[in-house]
């Protein structure tokens, strides 16, 4: 069985300009299975974790208190 890593962290936003749709919601990064196929496999770069795609999985935390700030 694989250890999961689950972490909270603070999200600067959890909005993503997107290319399919105007807007992605992103309140999490990572992953809990690592599906091979996973369009998203490369945001592992962008984290800093040296765990394998699909070993963790990061919680923004303040997810709706962030997207809330941005609207005022």
């Amino acid at each position: 069985m694989i250890n999961m890593i689950v972490r909270e962290v603070q999200a600067k936003t959890i909005l993503s300009r997107s290319k399919v749709f105007d807007y992605l919601l992103n309140p999490y990064i990572g992953f809990l299975h690592g599906c091979t196929y996973c369009y998203a496999r490369f945001m592992k770069g962008y984290t800093g974790h040296t765990e394998e795609w699909g070993e963790f999985l990061d919680v923004k935390t303040n997810a709706a208190i962030s997207q809330r700030a941005r609207q005022i």
